[in-house]
């Protein structure tokens, strides 16, 4: 017996032991044989001596080749090619950032009256990878939380554990508790690893219902708005704007949100402080709105919408000489401050369900037949064309026949012999259907070129507000009803829509910016909300917004002050001489725009400016379906200028 193989023997005799006792498999065949002294009878110890030698020791080398460039590989993938993804996880599971929230800009009017500021507000979040990883445990801190914030834990274990949400941002539980459970809640925190309170400032609109329109709200941020905009900074439990200015200059009020490092254990628990980063606020912004003129405005509207027994109606009114929006009204209205911690369903459903839809900021949204206010419009295209002049006259004895058709004046037995300026003080239908579709030896516009003086005057447009959910309104066309409403244009329908009447459209804002135009002598200029951004020490301008024009010289100085003495004459001699006794002289036109099943409704709106003829207010009213604009919109007007009039601000 060869001595090295004796030395491989398990026991006496195994060495030889029949080849019946072979394992199948070459490579662990050989090893195992060698390992366990199992070799055939029947081989040459040279043979096994080689074998042993050489063949096993190559094929574990290749073995641990193998292993090594694999381990190589999965190193590199590790540490190179997601090396800063594997940090990022492991510096989550280890460092936390607590929010410092950053304050919302403050929104003043133009005398600095704080119209919206921040107060404090308690709310619980939970970060679910600070949670405990055994069920059992985050059950009870589940159970531990709900007894104090009262709320079901299921409904918060079902907050916390959705599939798409980062496990280390704060998920909201509770969006508002008072101060008391906030501070029992800091005494137990320790045993509630994962749960954490926060003070988010919110929203408080001084006046919670005169300038909800215009101002919008502030609301918390849903999943899509997160995922819109987590690049941007935002987190789960912050809020945003959703409506008005709170949204249209979001970026200025938002400030930058500060934060302290800590490192936890598994647990939540603090281990070690890393430092402070201070929030930066964010800016104040100061409006062109004048908060008392609001006041006043809001007052004398709903005044009139009372005695007219009516709910809804607008206020738009502008300086005419920059384009700035002194005051936007809009009734009814809601309590902003609803949606500031989150409204309820309850409230919500309320506002949705009410008929007179007080979310409508109908200065903006409201689309309304114009009824007479567009006169003085049509005035200028037709004095712009030369159509006519001042002294072109038409008789007006009670209405135009066209065939078997009639379409009258409002007057019975007509207004006689009219010219530009009486026509429009008077709201003579007859000179003004002659202008739009031909009567006797005047032409007329035709459809084509109205459309295109209201164009220009920036109607069947946005006014480019700063404000979202602006309508366009409408204005017809022949080519628009052929592809529309499947029917020819005829010349009815240009009389129509020569007094305001038919399938045009207009927004009270609309009007403010066209009426405006008149005023100021023929310059169109953007409507514009935002006064001036501050920096947060409230001195420092950060930015001054310039008037914006869009349009001048389109109409003539000369006709511009032709229909602008027809519109004084509305007060002095027409249907606005309810105006005519204010400490200082003013220049409107009334309209009342019929609409509904053979007209039965009527529209009552009033477009005035003053002081005359070098104004600087532009005002223009609307009280739905109430009736004549001379009877309850001119009131409202009044009551604006008297008080413009004592307490202007330059």
């Amino acid at each position: 017996m060869n001595k090295k193989r004796d030395l491989f023997a398990v026991n006496k005799g195994v060495g030889k032991q029949p080849a019946k006792w072979k394992i199948k498999g070459s490579l662990f065949q050989r090893s195992e044989r060698w390992i366990y002294g199992i070799l055939p009878a029947d081989e040459e110890a040279g043979s096994y001596e080689e074998e042993r030698s050489d063949k096993p020791l190559a094929n574990l080398k290749v073995i641990f080749v193998i292993l090594f460039v694999l381990l190589i590989v999965r190193l590199y993938d590790v540490q190179i090619m997601n090396g800063s993804e594997s940090i990022k996880k492991a510096e989550g599971n280890r460092i936390r950032e607590t929010l410092i929230r950053a304050e919302r800009g403050a929104i003043y009017d133009r005398r600095k009256i704080v119209l919206a500021k921040n107060i404090g507000n308690w709310e619980v979040s939970i970060i679910p990878g600070d949670l405990p990883k055994k069920e059992t445990d985050q059950n009870k801190v589940y159970e531990k939380l709900a007894k104090i914030i009262n709320q079901p834990s299921a409904d918060m274990k079902k907050l916390t554990q959705k599939n798409d949400l980062d496990p280390n941002q704060p998920i909201l539980i509770q969006k508002s508790i008072d101060r008391d459970t906030s501070l029992l809640l800091e005494s137990k925190i320790n045993e509630l690893p994962g749960v954490f309170v926060s003070v988010n400032p919110i929203r408080e609109y001084e006046d919670r219902t005169l300038l909800s329109h215009t101002l919008g709200y502030v609301g918390r941020i849903s999943e899509n708005e997160f995922k819109e905009n987590k690049d941007r900074g935002y987190h789960l439990t912050d809020y945003m704007g959703k409506t008005g200015i709170e949204q249209e200059y979001e970026s200025y009020l938002r400030g930058k949100d500060g934060g302290k490092k800590k490192e936890v254990d598994a647990s939540g628990k603090i281990i070690k402080l890393y430092g402070q980063t201070d929030p930066t606020p964010g800016k104040n912004i100061i409006l062109n709105i004048d908060y008392g003129l609001q006041q006043k405005a809001a007052e004398a509207l709903q005044a009139s919408m009372d005695k007219a027994k009516v709910k809804k109606g607008a206020v738009a009114i502008m300086n005419p000489n920059n384009g700035q929006v002194l005051s936007l009204v809009n009734l009814p209205s809601y309590d902003g401050n609803l949606f500031s911690k989150g409204i309820s369903e309850e409230d919500y459903k309320k506002l949705i369900d009410n008929t007179d839809n007080p979310l409508l900021p109908r200065a903006l949204s409201g689309e309304y037949p114009s009824g007479s206010i567009i006169k003085p419009l049509f005035a200028a295209a037709a004095l712009q064309e030369r159509i006519i002049d001042r002294y072109t006259t038409v008789l007006s004895t009670g209405g135009i026949s066209v065939g078997q058709w009639n379409f009258p004046d409002w007057k019975a037995g007509g207004h006689g012999v009219t010219n530009v300026t009486k026509a429009i003080a008077d709201s003579v239908n007859t000179f003004f259907y002659a202008i739009s579709g031909g009567f006797g030896n005047i032409s007329g516009l035709g459809p084509e070129k109205m459309k295109l003086y209201l164009d220009k005057f920036g109607l069947g447009k946005a006014t480019n507000i700063d404000l979202p959910s602006e309508s366009n309104g409408h204005i017809p066309d022949p080519d628009w009803k052929k592809r529309v409403m499947k029917e020819d244009w005829y010349l009815g329908d240009t009389y129509h829509f020569g007094i305001g009447q038919g399938d045009l459209l207009v927004t009270p804002i609309q009007m403010a910016k066209a009426i405006s135009a008149i005023a100021n002598g023929g310059t169109l200029y953007q409507p514009q909300i935002l006064n001036s951004v501050l920096d947060a020490d409230n001195k420092t301008v950060h930015k001054k917004i310039d008037p914006k024009i869009e349009a001048s010289n389109f109409i003539s100085k000369e006709n511009i002050d032709i229909v602008k003495e027809g519109m004084r004459l509305t007060i002095t001699s027409g249907s606005g001489r309810f105006l005519n006794d204010l400490p200082e002289p003013v220049a409107g036109k009334t309209g009342t725009a019929q609409f509904g099943p053979d007209n039965k409704y009527k529209h009552a709106w009033f477009a005035t400016f003053g002081p005359y003829p070098n104004p600087e207010i532009s005002i223009v009213v609307l009280l739905e379906e109430a009736g004549e604009g001379s009877e309850f919109a001119a009131p409202v007007a009044k009551e604006i200028y008297k008080y413009y009039f004592a307490n202007r601000m330059k």
